[in-house]
């Protein structure tokens, strides 16, 4: 019975969805989206390269945070995007900072792990993960430790902007396959 009804309301949300209601297209490299992944990957170069210091590179995240919530608010951004994005910023915010008696690392390293290994398929060395944070005087994972992470996610959500309108059509096909029982759309 719930498999049932989980297939009915995919359903209904497929015929309620209504693409006019849908985050605008954006053609690639232009766009709300492409420039906050673009201003973003240059801040990560700039903190990298060590050409900004850990609070102008903090200020600049918070400064995407605002960007990417009022993208959101304005629809020039879908929720999913948004989502995705603010993670980014966390990742890149917990990488940043500074915590000399590490009292922040235990709230957070099994989401840095989680989000390292969600985005690179593969668990970071926790010996190296430990050393990079005790190193630093507790200045989070280190950039260098995310930056495989961090750029594996900009490429997702950039291929996120660019499929956002086939999306539906991609959904609808596999939902016609499952209704269907010889797995065929007809």
């Amino acid at each position: 019975m719930t498999k049932h009804l989980t297939w009915l309301a995919v359903v209904g949300w497929l015929i309620a969805a209504d693409p006019a209601l849908a985050a605008p297209t954006q053609t690639p490299g232009e766009g709300t989206g492409y420039r906050l992944l673009s201003e973003l990957v240059g801040l990560v170069n700039s903190a990298a390269k060590g050409s900004v210091d850990t609070g102008a590179a903090s200020a600049g995240l918070l400064k995407l945070a605002k960007d990417v919530n009022a993208a959101r608010d304005s629809k020039s951004v879908d929720a999913i995007f948004a989502v995705r994005y603010s993670r980014l910023l966390s990742a890149l915010r917990q990488g940043l900072l500074a915590d000399p008696g590490l009292l922040y690392w235990p709230m957070y390293r099994h989401a840095m792990v989680d989000f390292i290994e969600e985005r690179t398929g593969q668990l970071p060395d926790w010996n190296r993960l430990l050393f990079v944070v005790n190193d630093h005087g507790g200045s989070g994972v280190g950039l260098a430790m995310l930056v495989e992470a961090v750029m594996s996610e900009v490429v997702s959500l950039h291929l996120h902007l660019e499929t956002f309108e086939r999306r539906p059509a991609v959904l609808r096909r596999y939902m016609e396959q499952g209704l269907n029982p010889n797995g065929s759309t007809k």
